[in-house]
């Protein structure tokens, strides 16, 4: 009879042909004995070579369709046996100490999950470089530190704190990471480790993907903060779309007395106004990642990402309206 992991690993999966085996090999080359983990694939009805590529590689999976990531994962730790639970995304890459560098924090009896955000590829876009430095360049200490939230793509949770809070919030589709976290939060610590190295492979490599993905995200927003309620550290994120809002809207109106009267004055300065708060985060986020040459692709970033995010609120403002 095979012992008790003491880890085990939840992979929610869907139609990932490209990374699937990427992923599952570099668990597999962990510096680790094979009967410390458990692997728990859980599949969300894959039509592409997915399911093939893993009965090649040796690996079982469970199909569960139709139902989101949040609700995958869930049913993963369901079956979960270990006393830590490692959540990966099927487009990551772990490095070989990964797994030995996370469980190494949890020796504070405090620290109840650790991760960190993954780095990228060598041969990475711009959009994915910019991106990089904005979620990772920002931090000077490479020592494990107190953070809000980290990515559920690259975490690992005491067990009995994530069924202590009852695990992700299964009406989520998205930012179902960063309210888990929140509620974590509450009974410990949440540590951004960064010896847990790892690359994602799946990070938006273009503007358009970028702009889709953040659209996407921002859905989600309204729906965590009713579900946790408001925090301080989410103001930036939800304050900074309403005023994209409402200032291109002050642009609109200023472009169009401008056309009435006949001159060129109040639209010029609504543009700046409208400008001003990603040009401020590009030269701050680049000073604080010594990398001033990469102030025009934030600024770029950051501006797509208020306007995706300003377009989900609109567009979650419908749908509720529509209901």
């Amino acid at each position: 009879m095979r012992a008790k992991p003491l880890v085990s690993f939840v992979i929610p999966v869907f139609n990932n042909e490209r990374y699937i085996a990427r992923c599952l090999l570099s668990i597999r080359d962990l510096h680790c004995p094979e009967t410390a983990y458990e692997v728990l694939i859980m599949d969300n009805g894959s039509t592409d070579r997915t399911h093939q590529i893993m009965r090649e590689l040796g690996f079982t999976f469970q199909v569960i369709p139709k139902v989101n990531v949040s609700t995958l994962r869930n049913r993963g730790v369901a079956l979960a046996q270990g006393d830590y639970v490692a959540f990966v995304d099927s487009d990551m890459e772990l490095t070989p100490n990964w797994l030995h560098n996370g469980l190494a924090t949890f020796a504070d009896e405090r620290v109840v999950a650790c991760g960190c955000f993954p780095g990228i590829p060598k041969e990475a876009t711009w959009v994915q470089q910019a991106w990089d430095i904005h979620r990772r360049g920002r931090r000077s200490d490479d020592k494990p530190a107190p953070i809000p939230w980290l990515p559920s793509m690259n975490l690992i949770v005491r067990r009995n704190a994530f069924l202590a809070v009852s695990g992700f919030h299964e009406g989520l589709e998205t930012a179902e990471d960063v309210d888990l976290c929140y509620r974590l939060g509450q009974r410990g610590i949440i540590l951004d480790n960064r010896a847990m190295e790892a690359i994602h492979w799946g990070e938006a490599p273009d503007i358009c993907t970028f702009w889709r993905k953040e659209v996407w995200h921002g859905l989600g927003n309204l729906k965590g903060v009713l579900s946790h309620g408001l925090r301080r550290d989410e103001l930036p994120s939800l304050g900074y779309p309403l005023y994209i809002i409402c200032l291109g809207l002050a642009f609109v109106l200023g472009c169009c007395i401008d056309l009435w009267y006949g001159h060129i004055r109040l639209a010029p300065l609504g543009l700046v106004v409208w400008l001003l708060p990603a040009l401020l985060l590009a030269c701050r986020t680049a000073y604080l990642a010594s990398c001033l040459r990469s102030i025009p692709k934030l600024f770029l970033l950051y501006f797509v990402y208020g306007l995706a995010r300003a377009y989900a609120v609109i567009k979650s403002w419908t749908i509720e309206q529509h209901k």
